[in-house]
């Protein structure tokens, strides 16, 4: 007796542990999942935006977006094509700059200022990200907005198109629900 009870209790353990390790196989397929944020980036004001940092809000795991001075130059994209896991991500921080040589101090955001929704297997339109700034007596405001830019998802499905051929497209704007886009209203 005591032996079909401890069979039994090696069975059921071993089905458990099995059970667990499929599922933690699933959630780590659906946060390597390939995704893509789609974004374009411009500053207005007395510092303009050089990283920004977006942290997911289950794992903690921070997304870099560099180099974004350089985004709109003679010659250069006019986006941001950045692959990512999916998942729900908040802007937590923005390091700016005065001028080329000068970067301003770090500016904390936190996950008030909106949720953004990544879905698997998209390129996720998350708008236009506006950063403005302003001087206030002897320190800088700052504050961020994002808006929809019909032209920015044109350049990037003209020079992404095979991409956006074969993945989903979703405009996934912070604090709002994502939104899938029909591809034929991209042409494709």
């Amino acid at each position: 007796m005591n032996k079909k009870i401890i069979t039994m209790l090696a069975s059921l353990i071993l089905c458990i542990t099995i059970m667990g390790f499929g599922l933690s196989q699933v959630q780590a397929a659906e946060e390597s999942a390939d995704a893509y944020l789609l974004m374009h980036v411009e500053s207005d004001g007395v510092l303009s935006a050089r990283d920004l940092v977006y942290t997911n809000v289950v794992t903690g795991a921070d997304v870099w977006i560099r180099d974004l001075l350089s985004l709109g130059r003679a010659g250069s994209r006019k986006y941001i094509l950045q692959q990512l896991p999916a998942g729900k991500y908040y802007l937590s921080s923005i390091y700016p700059t005065v001028s080329i040589k000068d970067n301003a101090p770090r500016i904390g955001k936190g996950e008030e200022e909106g949720v953004i929704t990544i879905l698997a297997d998209t390129i996720n339109y998350i708008g236009d990200f506006i950063f403005k700034s302003r001087e206030i007596g002897r320190g800088v405001e700052s504050s961020v907005d994002y808006q929809p830019n019909s032209n920015t998802l044109v350049a990037a499905v003209t020079a992404e198109r095979e991409l956006f051929e074969v993945m989903d497209v979703a405009i996934s704007i912070a604090g709002n629900a994502p939104v899938l886009v029909d591809k034929k209203l991209l042409g494709l």
